[in-house]
């Protein structure tokens, strides 16, 4: 995800619009957001946390109230848009903060709106401007949920901790996210399901393996000198050598049938002579 351009409205310090262009950075793969303390770092930090997943970039801000502007007149509703791009596509996310307005009960102007941007203008790029299908969108979007990508992406002052002592399986799922390797892990589950699949395969083709070979025990005459009874003394004989031992007794037997039928046919034809 690359930010285009932000503005921000009744946010953080600014009491009326403010937009920072990122374009000019363009081609850069690597930039800095840098100043004094309380220079506003963290407000543009929790703009573009804001802008994605309706939520500031720090635990101690948790509460979204807290980033309107305490210099913004009642009938200012506090906002922030950001164009941003991402897999070559554009798209304008604009999130509108609710808030209670003198006299009333109630809080309201609430908004999420996505769009995606073409030549041809803009397009919403959710069926329904709901928060949660905006939100849903935006992850989709951008690869990561809001704790990655506050982790990886930005690591605001003090948070680049977390991503270091964050449990193992938290790192694998961020380190899956930011390089694309859920396909390769799909492959792995799918691998190692049919490793599974064959191995119980393996082990019933075993089971029925020692049938046959306890049944060719009890149920074919003794025939010492035949390979099968050779491989039906060992104690772990191979599917192919067992195989390979009944073949044989299949073709020994069916000689012995077709010498024991010619000689059934002789005896009939000196009876009928």
């Amino acid at each position: 995800m690359r930010p285009i351009r932000l503005s921000m409205t009744a946010f953080g310090p600014y009491r009326d619009e403010e937009a920072i262009d990122f374009e000019p950075l363009r081609g850069r793969g690597l930039f800095v957001i840098s100043g004094q303390t309380g220079a506003g770092k963290t407000t543009v930090f929790d703009a573009l946390c804001y802008a994605l997943y309706g939520a500031a970039s720090g635990e101690d801000r948790a509460e979204t109230r807290l980033l309107r502007s305490h210099f913004a007149g009642d009938d200012q509703p506090t906002s922030v848009e950001l164009v941003f791009e991402t897999k070559g596509r554009r798209y304008r996310v604009f999130r509108q903060m609710a808030h209670r307005r003198a006299g009333n009960k109630s809080e309201t102007g609430g908004k999420a709106e996505l769009y995606e941007l073409s030549a041809d203008g803009e397009a919403p790029a959710v069926d329904r401007f709901h928060v949660k299908e905006v939100d849903a969108r935006l992850e989709e979007l951008v690869g990561l949920t809001r704790d990655q990508f506050i982790q990886i992406v930005m690591l605001p002052q003090g948070e680049f901790r977390k991503l270091l002592t964050s449990d193992t399986e938290n790192k694998e799922e961020i380190l899956r996210r930011l390089f694309g390797t859920e396909l390769y892990r799909r492959l792995e589950e799918s691998f190692a399901a049919r490793a599974r699949e064959l191995r119980e395969a393996v082990k019933g083709d075993r089971q029925r393996l020692l049938y046959i070979g306890e049944q060719a025990r009890s149920d074919l005459p003794a025939r010492e000198e035949s390979r099968l009874a050779a491989v039906l003394a060992q104690e772990h004989a191979g599917a192919a050598q067992l195989l390979d031992g009944l073949a044989e007794e299949e073709r020994h037997y069916e000689q012995a049938c077709r010498e024991l039928l010619e000689e059934r046919e002789r005896a009939q034809a000196a009876w009928d002579a």
